[in-house]
C-alpha cells in the first residue's frame, strides 16, 4: 500500500519533478499520490513547437530566438504536462545546441524540430532520441556535421570530428570506463583513433531534397531529416572503439550501424542516468542511487510504489528512468543529510516563483503569442546569461562535474554544477530579475503576459498580520520550510515599511514585494533538498 504524501512530502517531490507547484498543483499531488500523479503525467498530451511556430511564420510573424524562448516558457509555466517539460528541460542540458550559434540565429525556425524532438522523447526512449538528433540538420549545423565530406588525401582534407567527438563525450559515453554505479574505473573510454574513425561515418549528410555543395533551405526541406549523398560519405571500412561499419556508401545506414554499437555501451545507462539525477533531484548521487536508475533506463521498465509498472521494456526507456529517479528511496527519503539536494539555477528560481503565482492559462497553440516580458531574453548579460536553448557552448552552462575552487563543498569533494555560473554580478542581476517579476502588479491591465499571476489575496494579511504575511510567502515559495532566524529577519523588515494612508493597497504591495524578495533571495531558496 503506497503511503499517503505530508504536504512537505508532496512539495519536495513538485520541486524535483515539475518547475514549481501552487497550492492546487500540490492538493492534486495528494489526492493522486506518486504513482498515480505520475502515471497521469505519463498520458498528458503535449503541444509542439514547429506547428505553433508554423502558424506565427503564416502570420508572418518574424520568428527569432526570443519566440522560441517564449514558447519554452509557456511550456514550463502553463503546461499540464510538467513531468515531460521539466525532462525536456533536463536533455536539452545533456544534448546540447544553442541559438546562440551564429548559424543557427539564421534557421530559428527549422530550431522547432530540434526542441520537439526532444520533447517527444522527454518521456520516450532516450537512443531513439540520439538516433534522430544525429540526422537533425539543427544538431548538423551546431555540431558540424552537416555538408561534412569524406576524405580528400589530394586536397588535404579530412573529415570534421566535431559531431564524432561530442557524440562520445556528451551524449552517450563520456571519457572515463564506468562501473554500473557510475564510479571511474580509470581508462579512457575511446582514443584520438577512434574519434577519427568515427568522424568518417558522418560524412555526407546534408540538408535534404538539395545540392550537397549549394544546399537551398526551403518550405520543402527545412524540417526533414538529413539526406545522405553517397558522393561525399566515406564508403571504406570504418574502425572505431573495436568495431568496424562496413555497410557501403549510404551514410544513414552507416550511422545506423555505428549508433547500434554505441548505444550499447555499459557507460550508456549509468552516466545519462547520472546526470538526469543531477538535474531533477541531487547534485551528488550516491552510486547505489546510480545503480538503481541505470538498472532502470536498461531494463525500460520501472516498478513504481503502487505496484504498477511504467515503461515499453526497451533499453533506454525515460518514463522508466524519470519514474525511478523520483521514487527511489533516496530521493524520497527524509533529508537528514544537509549535504543533499541541489543548487538551483536560477532559470529554475525564476520559474518555480512563477508557477507558485500564476494565473492558470492554457499554452496557445495559434494566434498571437503572450509577452514574454523578459523572459524571452534572461540570457542577456544585463539579466541572468542563462535561459532555455542558450547554452554558450556544447557542454551547456555548467558541468555535472564541476566542483567550486575554495569552498565548503570543494573541501567536502562535492560537485555543485551550478555554482559554475554563480558569480557577483550573476547575484545582483538574478535580484535584480526576481524583482521585476515580483512587481509585476504594476504592468497594466490587459496585456497579455506568459508570466502572468494574481498575489492580491495576500494584501489583506500584508494589512492585519504582518507575520501571518511572512508565514503564507514562506509556504507558498518554500512548503513552509525555513528558519527561524531568517523568518524573523523578513518579519522585521516587512514591519519597517512606512504606512501610506493615502494609499493602503501601495503599502500593502510593498510589504508583499519585499516579504517575497527577501525569500527569493534566502539561503533555503537557492538549495533545492
Amino acid at each position: 500500500m503506497e503511503a499517503e504524501l505530508t504536504d512537505k512530502e508532496a512539495f519536495r517531490f513538485s520541486q524535483q519533478a515539475t518547475f514549481g507547484a501552487n497550492a492546487e498543483d500540490l492538493a492534486e499531488l495528494k489526492e493522486l499520490n506518486l504513482s498515480a500523479w505520475i502515471q497521469d503525467q505519463l498520458e498528458e498530451p503535449h503541444v509542439p513547437y514547429t506547428p505553433r511556430i508554423e502558424d506565427l511564420r503564416n502570420a508572418e510573424v518574424r520568428i527569432r530566438e526570443d519566440i522560441l524562448q517564449t514558447l519554452f516558457w509557456e511550456r514550463a509555466i502553463h503546461g499540464e504536462d510538467q513531468l515531460r517539460q521539466r525532462m525536456t528541460y533536463a536533455l536539452s542540458q545533456i544534448v546540447v545546441a544553442s541559438l546562440r550559434d551564429p548559424q543557427i540565429a539564421e534557421h530559428i525556425s527549422e530550431f522547432g524540430i530540434y526542441a520537439d524532438l526532444l520533447q517527444d522523447h522527454a518521456l520516450g526512449n532516450y537512443c531513439s532520441l540520439i538516433r534522430d538528433i544525429s540526422f537533425n540538420p539543427v544538431m548538423g549545423m551546431y555540431l558540424t556535421h552537416l555538408g561534412n565530406r569524406k576524405e580528400d588525401v589530394q586536397n588535404g582534407f579530412v573529415p570534421d570530428e566535431n559531431y564524432a567527438r561530442e557524440i562520445l563525450q556528451l551524449f552517450t559515453i563520456g571519457l572515463e570506463e564506468l562501473d554500473e554505479s557510475g564510479r571511474g574505473l580509470g581508462h579512457a573510454t575511446y582514443s584520438q583513433d577512434d574519434i577519427e574513425g568515427l568522424a568518417e561515418v558522418f560524412t555526407g549528410l546534408s540538408w535534404a531534397d538539395t545540392d550537397f555543395d549549394r544546399p537551398r533551405v526551403t518550405d520543402n526541406n527545412r524540417y526533414l531529416p538529413m539526406e545522405s549523398f553517397r558522393a561525399q560519405h566515406e564508403d571504406r571500412a570504418k574502425t572505431f572503439m573495436q568495431t568496424t561499419v562496413n555497410v557501403g556508401n549510404d551514410a544513414v545506414d552507416s550511422i545506423n550501424a555505428a549508433l547500434d554499437y554505441l548505444l550499447e555501451h555499459p557507460n550508456v545507462a549509468p552516466f545519462i542516468s547520472k546526470q538526469l539525477i543531477q538535474k531533477l533531484v541531487t547534485s551528488n548521487p550516491s552510486p547505489d542511487y546510480v545503480r538503481r536508475v541505470a538498472e532502470a533506463f536498461s531494463a525500460g521498465q520501472y516498478e513504481l510504489p503502487n505496484g504498477d509498472f511504467v515503461g515499453t521494456g526497451q533499453r533506454c526507456d525515460l518514463a522508466a528512468t524519470a519514474a525511478a529517479i523520483l521514487t527511489d528511496p533516496e530521493a524520497r527519503g527524509e533529508t537528514t543529510d544537509e549535504n543533499f539536494g541541489k543548487i538551483r539555477s536560477p532559470l529554475l528560481r525564476v520559474a518555480h516563483f512563477i508557477r507558485a503565482y500564476r494565473n492558470e492559462k492554457d499554452v496557445t497553440t495559434s494566434g498571437v503569442l503572450p509577452s514574454g516580458r523578459s523572459l524571452d531574453n534572461l540570457d542577456s548579460e544585463r539579466l541572468l546569461e542563462q535561459n532555455a536553448f542558450a547554452a554558450p557552448s556544447v557542454f551547456n552552462d555548467f558541468r555535472p562535474g564541476y566542483v567550486a575552487p575554495g569552498t565548503e563543498s570543494a573541501e567536502l569533494g562535492l560537485k555543485t554544477p551550478e555554482l559554475q555560473i554563480a558569480s557577483a554580478p550573476a547575484m545582483v542581476a538574478y535580484i535584480n530579475v526576481m524583482r521585476s517579476f515580483i512587481e509585476i502588479f504594476e504592468i497594466e491591465d490587459g496585456e497579455d503576459l506568459v508570466a502572468d499571476f494574481d498575489v492580491s489575496y495576500n494584501y489583506e494579511l500584508a494589512a492585519e498580520d504582518i507575520p501571518g504575511l511572512v508565514d503564507q510567502v514562506i509556504a507558498d515559495l518554500m512548503g513552509g520550510q525555513f528558519s527561524e532566524e531568517n523568518r524573523a529577519r523578513i518579519i522585521e523588515a516587512v514591519e519597517a515599511v512606512p504606512v501610506t494612508q493615502k494609499q493602503p493597497e501601495k503599502t500593502n504591495a510593498r510589504r508583499w514585494t519585499l516579504a517575497a524578495l527577501m525569500t527569493v533571495t534566502s539561503p533555503e531558496y537557492m538549495v533545492q533538498q
